[in-house]
């Protein structure tokens, strides 16, 4: 008995614990936890975890809830996290909510940021932009609407 109350106590203490999927491996199923998520294949489902980087091999179709993402691959689905970073081999499409945003990558959709929209040379957003404040450096391009970002309740 001592044993399995010993091994309990262990597991509770590290919540910080990392996930990695590979390139060669697909995963069909949702993803919850305290922990982390590197994605190099695919994961077919949603995924709600502290920390989110997709590669540049990784694809998820599904919905992401995080704190930060990164994503350097693709992101079929929709994406509420506080920070996302968009590499340039990075691509999104769906809806976004974030407080900050930067993109050197591609992102396409519904899009709600509730501090910094930073568009680096590299970078496209196209779609129906709610943005605080925002940042476009030379080669950034951004086309749609775009309106003042607005608390939902």
């Amino acid at each position: 008995m001592a044993l399995f109350k010993e091994n309990k106590i262990n597991s509770e203490k590290s919540t910080n614990q990392s996930t990695f999927i590979a390139k060669e491996i697909e995963v069909t199923g949702d993803f919850k936890g305290k922990g982390s998520m590197q994605i190099e294949g695919t994961v077919n489902g949603n995924i709600s975890v502290n920390s989110v980087i997709i590669g540049e091999s990784g694809q998820v179709n599904g919905n992401i809830e995080s704190n930060n993402v990164i994503v350097n691959g693709k992101l079929n689905g929709s994406i509420k996290c506080n920070a996302l970073d968009v590499m340039k081999k990075g691509v999104i499409s769906n809806k976004i909510v974030t407080k900050n945003l930067q993109v050197s990558g591609s992102v396409e959709g519904d899009i709600s940021v509730s501090e910094l929209l930073e568009v680096l040379p590299t970078g496209s957003v196209i779609g129906e932009i709610a943005v605080n404040k925002i940042a476009t450096q030379e080669g950034g391009k951004i086309i749609g609407s775009m309106k003042i970002y607005v608390k939902e309740d």
